[in-house]
């Protein structure tokens, strides 16, 4: 893929992103590698209104690789950097403010499907980070840990993450993340979740 056309992929699924609801105008940032480079939203910028040129590209320093766009860079550059030094098999995050699955996180509480059985299979489960600083390094605390094993993140206080191969994944798991944070809201409404087996349990998470 050429940064061009990471670029194409960045605006379309911010769009989609904004009209599903799982980002307003300013909050949430989508990111992509191509080889050792990085592009990503900028900061500060409404999602909806989103062009290729206003795309930022960036090294793992940080360092704006196209200054002359007049955008700045999400402040959140270094958690995604981070994500990919700790997955470099994979080139594509989703980060968003999903108003479920970020109620979850700002009630520090991981998702721990027991009774949704797609939700067991797809995820096993959807831990938390520790809280860290939004715009620092530290909003990655917790990543080297859990994105070896789970390829969507709470982060508490703050919202969600998903990294995936590609963007249209990244996307689809956080659409995912969210409608699994509805459903185990509203089941708690009705009593709770049912509990599957143990034994059924250890076979989804096992598939």
């Amino acid at each position: 893929m050429t940064i061009q056309e990471a670029k194409q992929q960045v605006v379309h699924f911010s769009k989609r992103l904004y009209a599903s609801g799982m980002v307003s105008v300013y909050e949430g940032n989508i990111s992509m590698r191509v080889g050792d480079k990085f592009v990503i939203t900028p900061s500060r910028t409404d999602k909806y209104t989103l062009t290729e040129d206003m795309i930022i590209e960036f090294d793992a320093d940080g360092n704006i690789l196209n200054p002359d766009n007049g955008k700045k860079i999400s402040s959140e550059w270094k958690m995604h950097a981070e994500a990919y030094r700790v997955r470099p098999d994979l080139d594509a995050i989703v980060h968003c403010h999903s108003p479920y699955a970020t109620a979850y996180a700002m009630a520090h509480k991981p998702i721990i499907p027991l009774g949704n059985t797609e939700a067991i299979a797809i995820f096993k489960e959807i831990p938390m980070a520790p809280y860290g600083r939004p715009g620092t390094a530290d909003i990655a605390n917790g990543f080297k840990d859990i994105l070896p094993k789970y390829p969507a993140v709470l982060l508490e206080n703050h919202g969600v993450l998903t990294i995936a191969k590609d963007l249209a994944e990244a996307y689809s798991m956080a659409e995912g993340v969210e409608k699994i944070a509805k459903m185990e809201l509203l089941a708690s409404l009705l009593g709770g979740e049912k509990k599957l087996a143990e034994g059924e349990i250890a076979f989804l998470r096992s598939l």
